[in-house]
């Protein structure tokens, strides 16, 4: 007998026939086996507002800090171009990209504002404020006092539930739980330091001294009384040892100043 032949019906590769039969096969049961998670896509409204939100934190964190280290005084123009000149060992924080809506300083030491007329200016100390519209003043914010002089337009301080309103002249000081306003502020007392001139009115010593301390940036020995109160008057241009050996002779102290 002949061998008996079946000739197949197609002419196909096994490569072919196995891509054709039983690939997908194998591609359905693990599609079966496998849950897919399907992509959620985020309307265009969700991502303009999570941008609108960095924007605005953007806005409010970015804070310039300027500072007058001890020793010299620093003049400062602020974006609506009014202008604060810093006392030495001052510093001056604002957030300049939102300034247009919101006028707002935050001070430690000692400055003199002059502020361009426009919305409600606000120079922050801690739990103290002042504002104004527009005007020229000073702010002494240390840790041992803290006083406000008004040298021109109005001028409105805060502190807790205390509040006081200036005119030119005027001064507010904060001692204890009291907020004092006086009529008659001197200028070469409040303001004097930008001309380079000091004058004291019955002022604690140490207060003095540590004027002094930053002026001229030394560190004057320690010793002497802190009670006794001083009146007088100092120029920058004048030497360290000078003043120091000015102030000390009514008290009979010799102030010897530190290695700098």
């Amino acid at each position: 007998m002949e061998p008996v032949r079946i000739k197949p019906e197609w002419a196909k590769s096994k490569e072919e026939v196995w891509k054709e039969i039983f690939e997908p096969l194998m591609v359905q049961e693990g599609e079966q086996g496998k849950m897919k998670t399907p992509v959620k896509r985020l309307p265009f409204w969700s991502y303009a507002a999570i941008l609108l939100v960095l924007l605005s934190l953007t806005i409010h964190l970015y804070t310039v800090t300027e500072e007058a280290v001890r020793g010299e005084h620093v003049e400062i123009r602020l974006p609506d171009n009014s202008t604060v000149t810093l006392n030495a060992g001052s510093k001056l924080s604002y957030k300049p990209l939102e300034w247009l809506i919101l006028r707002r300083a935050t001070l430690e030491g000692e400055a003199c504002f002059e502020v361009k007329p426009g919305s409600r200016f606000g120079v922050q100390s801690g739990s103290k404020r002042v504002h104004v519209l527009g005007t020229t003043f000073n702010v002494y914010a240390r840790p041992e006092k803290y006083c406000v002089t008004c040298l021109d337009g109005q001028v409105e301080v805060s502190i807790g539930k205390e509040i006081a309103t200036l005119t030119p002249g005027m001064q507010a000081v904060w001692r204890g739980e009291v907020l004092e306003v006086g009529k008659e502020a001197v200028f070469t007392r409040t303001a004097g330091w930008m001309q380079g001139k000091f004058e004291f009115a019955e002022t604690p010593l140490s207060e003095v001294i540590a004027e002094i301390e930053r002026q001229y940036d030394i560190h004057v020995m320690p010793g002497y009384k802190q009670d006794y109160l001083y009146t007088g008057n100092f120029s920058k241009t004048e030497r360290p040892e000078g003043v120091l050996e000015i102030i000390g002779k009514p008290f009979g102290i010799t102030f010897n100043i530190l290695d700098r």
